[in-house]
């Protein structure tokens, strides 16, 4: 599409999940490849007509939310069937076609296990229609058909399979022939063919039938292998489409799948969406002078850069051991069709599923389907995965593909946009989190952590699981942090100071989630934490070391130990803050910690970590403070009862949520104030709000009316996120705790809110001590 000021692409198959891709790439890329006019052809279904079909199934997909406002203008929906001669277009619609300087054709039926009639009329009859309407077009410069790799039957281990057309056991017209009149017999004819279904034989008779009739019409076919989610476009990791790898991954990772025919070191040629669309696109991209008249181009990943069945399965176990939604993922059996699967099929499916199925009339209809489809996938997916296919491309794919990345994608996009889970909020403990399936088991299997804190980790397991609704992580916040660190530059770990529930959950966080890269971290605790009987030498063995506060000078002991840390190579945590702040107003950075690290000559990455509680276990002695009461002393009485009350079912904290900030450098060079306000600066964007803070704090602090739909609407138009919560402020909510709530959004509003609220309590306004 170079030669050409204006171009029409006429576009088949968008409600479906590569049509989509196509569509997006086409718009984005318009002025590039200069279209103008994109065509849609889409057939009425379910009662709705195109148009309708169009702004339900295709115009508020995820797959357009990049582009911009207003795209859809530069589409035109035609109503018609693929399979009806002329398309079924009345004449409106058939002029317009007959405008297109391009055909792309990306529908078919990838059910493969249709009747092969069926399958013929949905593979054969529609791409000769469509060719039909070609041959009309007085300004056609390409018709692109999308066919499969598989149209080749597996010719043997290691036989490279070209991009030439498939031999059949007969001439195309004649099994076509005998197709429609009923004298084909299936199995017959797929025996004889090689052809493991009836998607591959018709899709192979339709590219004999449409080089044979192409007569004038440049035509290009494209040859996808097993297409799923997007590599980049339009964002990494999207899918819509449950049909081959995306279902296969959907029923490992939700447990359901434990018994696979296929052989472990088969190679799976998985090929990204975007890549087969970029290839469509390509293939129009001459116009009719410069390319060859006919082509076939496969879009594959090449053996090289295809994972075993072997790693795939590892892969997705893994991810969906972590990232959990249902049963947790197991393999029970993954070889050949014989005794073994017998056994293991009976075993790990159909008994679970029959047991499930008395639960109830509803549990009996999903295991019905469930069944159905694991027998399905079991019966046409071992073609699959028990051979490997050499495919020669012309097109190969990038260098940069990895294909063990580019599983644990797919599982990312399953997880996301099948399954629709935010990785934004990842559960990492609570009442609501799926469990390990055995807390201690867990805790122990672990890599990480020695005696004392893996039997920490599963007291806070349980803990958690008492008090907390859910501790969601933003996962993203730390993958896209931990990228931004150098290799080999020691890591600290800088969280605001909220509560003491602090010190255990980034630790928890770095144990729990080891493949985030934050080792578990060396903290440091004020003295008088060390000189608690008992307590103290169990925070030594979770990692803590201590230091003075109030000094106002440098600490000797405390410079030793922490050079030494380093020298060792460990990841160390502080509180720049230096204390916990009552008013969840961000206090004054202190900066003594950070002199001392920069006095060692290395160069750190900082990692601002914002710790947002609904409800935080010390808020009553925090109502007191604020108040004008004087600091409790630290003791070990009130931290038994509130254990007690917790392990009884009393306490509910509702939500904590972590997220990451964006990474800081400190090194020899770098001044430490603007440093520590940077710090202080990144918490605060990291900082979430939930609906209980705006609940909470307009039950006590009305706002002119404002409600809490108004005034989450005002924080997120300010940049703000708010969480859900299902905690709802208690009706003897101190009025002082639910004023430090605004603390959570304030900074996302223009204008102050409640009249009145221009000074903070006493304790928050106060310069706490210094620390280090």
């Amino acid at each position: 599409m170079t030669s050409r000021p204006s171009r029409t692409c006429l576009l088949t198959g968008v409600t479906g999940f590569l049509g989509k891709v196509v569509l997006e790439e086409l718009l984005r890329r318009h002025d590039e490849l200069g279209v103008d006019r994109v065509l849609l052809l889409i057939r009425p279904r379910g009662g709705l007509g195109a148009a309708e079909r169009f702004q339900r199934e295709v115009a508020g997909s995820k797959c357009f939310a990049r582009l911009p406002e207003g795209w859809a203008r530069r589409v035109s929906v035609l109503e018609g069937s693929l399979e009806a001669p002329g398309l079924g277009l009345d004449g409106a619609g058939e002029g317009l076609a007959r405008g297109a300087t391009h055909v792309i054709h990306a529908a078919a039926s990838v059910n493969f296990d249709l009747p092969l009639a069926e399958a013929a009329r949905a593979n054969i009859e529609s791409s000769l229609n469509l060719l039909e309407l070609a041959r009309g077009c007085p300004g056609l410069e390409r018709l692109v058909c999308v066919s499969t790799a598989y149209v080749t039957p597996h010719p043997g281990h290691g036989v490279p399979i070209g991009e030439t057309l498939a031999p059949l056991p007969a001439p195309a017209a004649a099994l076509l022939a005998a197709i429609r009149e009923g004298r084909a017999d299936e199995a017959e004819l797929l025996a004889a063919s090689g052809h493991p279904n009836t998607y591959t034989l018709t899709k192979s008779i339709a590219e004999h039938l449409l080089a044979a009739g192409r007569g004038a019409v440049p035509l290009s076919i494209i040859r996808p292998s097993i297409i799923s989610a997007s590599h980049r476009h339009p964002f990494e990791g999207w899918i819509d489409s449950t049909a081959g790898f995306g279902g296969f991954v959907l029923l490992l990772g939700l447990g359901h799948l434990r018994a696979v025919v296929g052989e472990p070191g088969a190679r799976l040629d998985l090929v990204p969406v975007d890549e087969v669309a970029t290839r469509l696109l390509d293939a129009c991209r001459a116009g009719p002078v410069g390319r060859a008249p006919f082509e076939i181009r496969h879009a594959v990943a090449g053996s090289a850069r295809s994972a075993e069945v072997d790693t795939c399965w590892k892969e997705i176990q893994e991810f969906f051991r972590v990232h959990r939604v249902g049963r947790p993922p197991a393999r029970r059996y993954l070889g050949p069709r014989g005794i073994g699967f017998a056994l293991a099929h009976l075993v790990h499916h159909r008994l679970p599923i029959a047991v499930a199925s008395l639960r109830s009339r509803e549990t009996r209809r999903r295991s019905r389907s469930l069944r159905a489809r694991l027998e399905y996938l079991n019966q046409v997916f071992p073609y699959f995965t028990s051979r490997s296919f050499e495919f020669r491309c012309s097109l190969p794919l990038d260098h940069g593909f990895e294909p063990r990345a580019y599983v644990r994608t797919v599982c990312r996009g399953v997880y996301t946009h099948i399954l629709n889970r935010d990785e934004r909020e990842w559960p990492l403990a609570g009442r609501r989190h799926p469990g390990h399936g055995g807390d201690l088991r867990w805790a122990l299997s672990q890599p990480h952590g020695n005696a004392w804190i893996r039997f920490s980790a599963w007291t806070a397991t349980r803990v958690l699981r008492r008090t907390v609704d859910q501790v969601t992580v933003d996962l993203p916040s730390f993958e896209a942090a931990r990228r931004a660190v150098p290799d080999g530059e020691p890591l600290v770990i800088v969280p605001n100071h909220r509560s003491y529930l602090d010190f255990v959950l980034c630790s928890y966080l770095a144990f729990a989630r080891p493949d985030l890269g934050v080792p578990i971290p060396h903290i440091a605790a004020a003295i008088e934490f060390g000189r608690i009987p008992l307590l103290g030498r169990v925070l030594t063995a979770l990692h803590a070391f201590y230091l003075r506060r109030g000094q106002g000078r440098e600490d000797p002991e405390l410079t030793r130990r922490v050079h030494a840390l380093v020298a060792q190579g460990k990841t160390l945590e502080f509180f720049i803050e230096g204390e916990r702040s009552r008013s969840r107003e961000f206090l004054a950075p202190k900066r003594g910690l950070l002199r001392c690290l920069q006095a060692t000559g290395r160069s750190f990455t900082l990692l601002p970590v914002a710790l947002s509680y609904d409800r935080v276990p010390e808020e009553a002695a925090f109502a007191r403070e604020l108040a004008g009461a004087p600091k409790p002393r630290m003791r070990l009485g009130p931290f038994f009862r509130w254990i007690y009350a917790a392990w009884r079912g009393r306490i509910d904290l509702g939500r904590i949520h972590i997220a990451c900030g964006t990474p800081l450098r400190l090194d020899a060079g770098s001044d430490v104030p603007a440093v520590s306000h940077q710090v202080i600066q990144r918490l605060r964007e990291a900082t979430v709000a939930t609906t209980y803070h705006l609940e909470a704090f307009l039950s006590r602090h009305a706002m002119n009316g404002t409600d809490p739909a108004a005034l989450r609407r005002a924080v997120e138009e300010g940049g703000g996120r708010v969480l859900e919560s299902p905690l709802r402020p208690p009706a003897d909510l101190d009025p002082g705790i639910a004023l430090t709530l605004r603390q959570q959004f304030a900074h996302h509003l223009e204008t102050a809110s409640p009249e009145g609220d221009g000074a903070e309590p006493s304790r928050a306004r106060r310069e706490p001590e210094p620390v280090g």
